[in-house]
C-alpha cells in the first residue's frame, strides 16, 4: 500500500512516551530475517442461492474489496460450485465486482457442497442418536464428480475470472445437509483422482473439515502419492472459540510436510449483531452448545492472530460478507434481532477488526518473527510486504479493563515512521497519525478512545527507505545477444522493492536438482541438464541481456508439458514482445520429453534490457530459450554456439564471490570466500576493510546463489 506522509500531532495521538514514561511498556521484538508463511490474503463468502441473489452488489464489493479508508481490504472471494451447471453463473457478477476493486491482488476459489443429483447416492448419517438422510458420492461416480468440478473451473476461466483453487468438498465431517465422505474415502479419492482437478490451471484444496479434524488429513499427508495431488489444506474453525486451547490451531504434521493452510470458513456468532463490541447473550454456533457468553468483536482479531501465528495459516475467509453477523451489515432475516436501518450496508465492527489485517497485510506479504505474547491478553504478529517497502505489526489487546503501552523494535529495517490505525468500541480503523522511529524503535499506547472497554486492535505500518541490495545478472554480466539462455540461470535477486528477479507462487522449493537451493524457484533434472519445473500461471523469471545491434531476433525455446493448457509469454522491460506461446502436450503426457518450439520473431532496441519469461498457462517445464540474429540479407540465421551462464550443479566452484552493501545499497567491498560462514568471518574481523572503519548493519551477498546475510559490525 502507499501511505501519505502526514503528521497529526503523533506524539499526542499515538501516546509516544518520553523516557520517564516507558516504565510499564511491553516489548515486541520483530526479526525480519525469521520468515514464516506467505500470506495469500483475507476474504469472505458469497452464496447467492442461500442469500436470495443478494450476496454482493457492486456497491458492497467496492466497500469489501477496496483498500482505502472506509473499506475492508478483502482480496479473496469464496464461492460455491453449484450442483447444477445451469446455475454456474450465480456468483459470476460478484466475482467480477470483487476483481474490479481488488485489482491484481484478487483471487477467487470455489467449494462444492453437493454433486449433481445423478451422482448423489442416498446415505443415512447417525449423529448423537439421530438419523439424518443425506448423500454420498459412490466410488463409481468419482470420475464424473471430477469432471463436474473441472467443468465449473473451465466456466469461470472462460468468463474471465479463473479460479485460483477448487476444493474437493465442504465439511465432509458435518454433512447432514450435504455430501458425506469418510476419512478413508477422501484419502483414496485424493490419491487417485484429485490431481486431475488442476486441469484448468487452478490449485487443489483438500476437503475442508468443519472442526479442523486432523484425522481427515493425516493419511493424505503421510502418503507422498496423495499429498502431491493437493496444493492447499483447507479447514474451518467451528468447534473452536476464544477459550479454545492453542493445540486446536496447531498441526505438527502439516508443519513437517510444509503444507500451505487456508482457513476457509468461520463466524464467531450468528444470533447477534456484528456491531456488538461486548454483549452478554445466549450464544452457540453449529459446533458449540447454547450458553450464556460474552460476544466480542475482538474475538475475530484474536482468532486471525492465532490462525497466522499459532496455526501458520496463509489465508483467512470469513463466512458471509454481507449479513447481520458478517462484515457488511444487513437486516436479520431470522427476525431474532432488530438492526437499525442506519447500520445496514455499512462496515460492521467485525468487518473493521478484520480490516486491520486485510487492508495492510496484503497478498504476498511474509509473516516474520515477533514476540507473540509480550504480556497477558496482548498479542502481536508482524509481516513484511511483498515489495519490501513496508513492515506491518498488528497488536491485539483483549484486556477490556486496561490500555496497553508497547515498545516495538524492528532492528535493521531503517524505518523512519510508523503509521497507526485503531479499531475499538469507539473507533473504526481510525488513522491516528505517524510517529518517528528512532534506532528502529517506537513506543505507543493502544488508546481505545472514549469508552470503558479498553480492548482494541492496532496496526502499525512502518515506512521509509528499506534495506535494498541491487539485483545482478547471473554470472555478474549481462547476456550478450544472440545467445542461448538456460532458464534456470535467471538473474540473482537483490533485496527491497524493484529488486526481485523471479516470482514463484509456492513457498516450498520443489524439484530434484541440487541447484540454487537458497532460492524458491523449482528446478528439476531434465532437458539439456536442468530445467525449471512445477510452474504455475502467474509465475515469472527475469534475465538481463545486452543488445549490441537493434533489430529482429528469432525466438526458440525448449520445453515439455503434460498439460493441454500450458503457455508462456516474453516481455522486455515490462512490455510484451511475443504473443502467448502455447506449449504443446508432449508424447504420452510425459514431462521428461522436451521439444523445440518456435516463438516467432521479436524486435529489440539496442542497449540493456530485462527479459521476463512469464508463465501464462501452468505445468510447463522450461529448459532454455534462444534469441538468434538475422544476417544483413535477412534470410540466414546466425548460429548460437555457446550456452550463456555456467552450470554450477555439474562443476561446483571451491570458492565464490561476495559483495558487501550498506543499508542504502551502496557497494562497500568485493572479495572471495569458500562459503557464507567464512565470508561473514572475514568481514567481521576487519581483514577485508583494511584501514576503512564501519559500524552498524551491512549485507553480504553471494553472487553464485543470491543468498544474503545480515552482519552487525563495529570496528
Amino acid at each position: 500500500m502507499r501511505i501519505k506522509k502526514t503528521i497529526k500531532g503523533a506524539a499526542i495521538a499515538l501516546g509516544v512516551l518520553g523516557v520517564a514514561g516507558i516504565v510499564s511498556a511491553s516489548t515486541v521484538n520483530v526479526d525480519l530475517d525469521e520468515e514464516h508463511q506467505v500470506i495469500r490474503g483475507f476474504g469472505g463468502m458469497v452464496h447467492n442461492t442461500w442469500q436470495g441473489n443478494a450476496g454482493l452488489s457492486e456497491a458492497d464489493a467496492k466497500i469489501a474489496f477496496g483498500t482505502g479508508d472506509g473499506t475492508i481490504g478483502l482480496s479473496v472471494l469464496r464461492i460455491p460450485v453449484n450442483e447444477s451447471s445451469n446455475n454456474f453463473g450465480k456468483e459470476l457478477d460478484a466475482a467480477k465486482y470483487a476483481k474490479k476493486y481488488a485489482g491484481n491482488d484478487f483471487l477467487v476459489y470455489a467449494t462444492p457442497w453437493k454433486p449433481p443429483q445423478n451422482l448423489q447416492t442416498p446415505y443415512t448419517l447417525n449423529r448423537w442418536g439421530t438419523n439424518y438422510q443425506t448423500t454420498k458420492v459412490s466410488e463409481s461416480n468419482w470420475q464424473a464428480y471430477v469432471d463436474h468440478l473441472n467443468s465449473f473451473a473451465a466456466y469461470m476461466k472462460n468468463q474471465g475470472v479463473p479460479l485460483y483453487a477448487i476444493s474437493i468438498q465442504n465439511e465432509p465431517d458435518w454433512c447432514d445437509s450435504w455430501t458425506c465422505w469418510s476419512d478413508d474415502e477422501l484419502y483414496k479419492f485424493t490419491k487417485n483422482y484429485a490431481g486431475q482437478l488442476r486441469k484448468n490451471g487452478n490449485k487443489v484444496i483438500s476437503a475442508e473439515s468443519f472442526s479442523y479434524d486432523k484425522n481427515l488429513y493425516n493419511q493424505i499427508l503421510n502418503d507422498a502419492g496423495a499429498l502431491k495431488n493437493i496444493d492447499i489444506l483447507g479447514a474451518h474453525f467451528y468447534a473452536s472459540e476464544a477459550n479454545t486451547g492453542d493445540n486446536f490451531f496447531q498441526y505438527s504434521l502439516a508443519d513437517q510436510k510444509n503444507v500451505e493452510r487456508w482457513m476457509t470458513e468461520h463466524y464467531t456468532e450468528s444470533d447477534g449483531s456484528a456491531n456488538y463490541w461486548r454483549k452478554v447473550m445466549r450464544t452457540g454456533d453449529q459446533a458449540n452448545v447454547n450458553k450464556l457468553d460474552t460476544v466480542r468483536a475482538m474475538d475475530v482479531g484474536y482468532e486471525i492472530y492465532r490462525a497466522m501465528v499459532v496455526g501458520n495459516f496463509s489465508q483467512y475467509t470469513w463466512w458471509y460478507i454481507r449479513r447481520c453477523y458478517g462484515l457488511i451489515m444487513e437486516k436479520d432475516f431470522s427476525n431474532k434481532i432488530q438492526i437499525p436501518s442506519n447500520e445496514i450496508g455499512k462496515i460492521s465492527k467485525r468487518g473493521y477488526v478484520l480490516s486491520q489485517y486485510a487492508r495492510f497485510v496484503r497478498p504476498g506479504a511474509i509473516r516474520v518473527g515477533a514476540t507473540a505474547k509480550p504480556e497477558a491478553d496482548l498479542y502481536a504478529s508482524a509481516y513484511k510486504s511483498a515489495g519490501g517497502d513496508s513492515v506491518i505489526v498488528v497488536l491485539v489487546n483483549r484486556d477490556y479493563g486496561h490500555n496497553k503501552t508497547v515498545t516495538v523494535n524492528v532492528p535493521g529495517a531503517n524505518i523512519e515512521t510508523f503509521h497507526m490505525y485503531t479499531t475499538s468500541e469507539a473507533k473504526n480503523a481510525q488513522y491516528e497519525g505517524e510517529a518517528e522511529v528512532k534506532n528502529g524503535s517506537v513506543t505507543i499506547t493502544m488508546d481505545a478512545g472514549n469508552t470503558s472497554n479498553k480492548d482494541c486492535i492496532v496496526t502499525l505500518v512502518g515506512v521509509g527507505p528499506q534495506i535494498k541490495v541491487p539485483r545482478e545478472p547471473f554470472g555478474g554480466t549481462a547476456v550478450e545477444l544472440p545467445a542461448k539462455i538456460e532458464v534456470e540461470n535467471f538473474d540473482v535477486p537483490g533485496v527491497g522493492s524493484g529488486n526481485k528477479t523471479y516470482y514463484d507462487t509456492e513457498s516450498e522449493k520443489k524439484g530434484d536438482a541440487d541447484y540454487r537451493n537458497d532460492l524458491g524457484v523449482d528446478i528439476v533434472m531434465g532437458g539439456s541438464g536442468m530445467a525449471v519445473g512445477y510452474t504455475n500461471e502467474g509465475e515469472w523469471l527475469e534475465y538481463t541481456v545486452n543488445v549490441a545491434t537493434a533489430g529482429k531476433y528469432k525466438l526458440t525455446l525448449n520445453a515439455a508439458s503434460g498439460s493441454t493448457t500450458s503457455s508462456v509469454q516474453f516481455l522486455a522491460d515490462g512490455n510484451p514482445i511475443t504473443n502467448v506461446i502455447a506449449i504443446p502436450q508432449t508424447a504420452e503426457n510425459d514431462w521428461s520429453v522436451y521439444q523445440e518450439i518456435e516463438g516467432g520473431d521479436v524486435e529489440l532496441e539496442a542497449g540493456t534490457h530485462i527479459i521476463r519469461l512469464a508463465i501464462t498457462g501452468s505445468y510447463v517445464n522450461l529448459d532454455w530459450f534462444m534469441l538468434q540474429a538475422y544476417d544483413a540479407e535477412g534470410s540466414v540465421v546466425k548460429e548460437v554456439m555457446a550456452i550463456s551462464g555456467i552450470d554450477l550443479h555439474l562443476d561446483a566452484p571451491t570458492s565464490a564471490t561476495y559483495d558487501v552493501f550498506d543499508l542504502s545499497g551502496k557497494k562497500m567491498a568485493t572479495f572471495t570466500a569458500r562459503n557464507m560462514t567464512e565470508a561473514i568471518q572475514l568481514w567481521k574481523n576487519g581483514s577485508i576493510m583494511g584501514n576503512m572503519k564501519t559500524t552498524g548493519i551491512n549485507l553480504i551477498r553471494c553472487r553464485t546463489n543470491g543468498r544474503v546475510a545480515k552482519v552487525h559490525t563495529n570496528y
